[in-house]
Order: C-alpha cells, then sequence, then structure tokens
C-alpha cells in the first residue's frame, strides 16, 4: 500500500496540490493551468475548444442531440459521460464530493463549491440594479423575479437590439428569427437552466461570443 501511495504521488504539479502516477496525466493536467485547449470543435460558427479529445466528442453531441449513455438501471440516455455518472449517482445514492469543514456531501462539485461559500462567506454574485449578494447565481435570478424590488427588469436582454424577455424560450427564439448570424443560438438554449459560475446571471449562459463572455463575466461578478 505505502509502494502505491508513493506512486500516486511521483508526478507531482508545481503549481497546486494535485499529483498524479502517470506523466501524460500530469502533462494533461498542466494545459488546465495553460490554458491550452487543442481540440475545437467542427460544428458550424461554433468556436467552442476542449483540452482532450473525449470531451470535444461530449460538447459535440449538444449539436447533434446523440444520447448514447444510457442508464441500465432506467431508460435515462446521456448525451455525454459525465451526465449519466452524474444521473447513476440517483440510483446509488453516492455523494463522492465532501466538504472538510462539516458533513455536507454532494454529488457534484459544483454542489460542493457552492456549500463551501457558506463557510468562508464569499459572495461572489451581485445584483446589477442593487447591493444584493450571493452565493449563488440562482439566488440573483430569484432575487431580480419574484421579489417585486426591481419591477420590469429584463434578464435577457438581446446584444443586437432592444428587446428583451425573462423568458429564456423567448430568447432563443427570437435569437433565431431575427438575428440569423448570431453564433450557436440552440447552443445558448441547451444551456438554460444550468447556472454557469462567473459568465452568467440565472439561466442562460452568454457563451455565444467571446465579447459578451468577458462583458458579463465583469457586469455580474464582484471583483
Amino acid at each position: 500500500a505505502f509502494a502505491e501511495k508513493l506512486r500516486w504521488r511521483e508526478f507531482e504539479c508545481d503549481l497546486c496540490d494535485r499529483s498524479f502516477s502517470e506523466k501524460w496525466a500530469l502533462n494533461n493536467h498542466m494545459k488546465l493551468h495553460s490554458g491550452e485547449k487543442p481540440y475545437k470543435c467542427a460544428w458550424p460558427s461554433c468556436h467552442y475548444a476542449f483540452l482532450n479529445l473525449s470531451a470535444m466528442k461530449d460538447h459535440y453531441r449538444t449539436h447533434t442531440g446523440e444520447k448514447s449513455y444510457l442508464c441500465d438501471l432506467c431508460g435515462f440516455a446521456g448525451g455525454t459521460r459525465h451526465a449519466l455518472t452524474k444521473h447513476r449517482r440517483q440510483h446509488t445514492g453516492e455523494r463522492p464530493f465532501k466538504c472538510k469543514l462539516c458533513n455536507f456531501a454532494s454529488t457534484t462539485q459544483s454542489h460542493l463549491s457552492r456549500h463551501k461559500r457558506v463557510h468562508t462567506g464569499e459572495k461572489p454574485y451581485r445584483c446589477p440594479w442593487c447591493d444584493y449578494r450571493s452565493n449563488c447565481a440562482e439566488n440573483i435570478r430569484k432575487h431580480i423575479l419574484h421579489t417585486g424590488k426591481h419591477e420590469g427588469v429584463k434578464m435577457y436582454n438581446c446584444p443586437k437590439c432592444s428587446y428583451a424577455t425573462n423568458s429564456p424560450m423567448e430568447f432563443r427564439n427570437h435569437l433565431k428569427e431575427h438575428h440569423p448570424d448570431i453564433e450557436n443560438p440552440d447552443l445558448a438554449y441547451l444551456h438554460a437552466g444550468k447556472p454557469f459560475f462567473h459568465l452568467c446571471l440565472g439561466r442562460l449562459c452568454f457563451f455565444l461570443i467571446d465579447q459578451y463572455q468577458r462583458q458579463f463575466m465583469a457586469f455580474f461578478q464582484l471583483s
């Protein structure tokens, strides 16, 4: 067991506390620090790029709608290995992501990251119209739409015209009907309902165009 532990720590990252048993795994990990993403999506007008080939293939299925990862316990079909792994935890009850400060455990890394802010007090999300801050992007969405403090405010504003709405579906339809030149309106809609940390507010990830990605990062995240 001791020899196995030494082998596991044989290849250590100089920039963080990660360690690996194989040199190729360390080399792959180092790309996270360098920002290198050599595998680019081949879908027309999509500019997504990825660290490894398998991640790119999983992403490509969001364009095609293919769902080839099937659960052997129910009828669930996922478009990615990650989606299937996450789903299976509903059957097994597995909660592999554990908090080091309390007994909290989660099925996903994102939920654990959000929980950790309870301990740190970090509130990286802010309302752009008042001083309200939160440790969760979803709370910002609820604050804007349901507290009545910002009547008339629309969460989804078209980058091409003055159209605005609170519905991600209506927003997607608007992009397709009125701005056919905009990049990836369907892909944006596929991601509706998933709050992406540091990139969006509420339920629509603005990865459509790089300049809007930077704009929304600066606008909704505290510096």
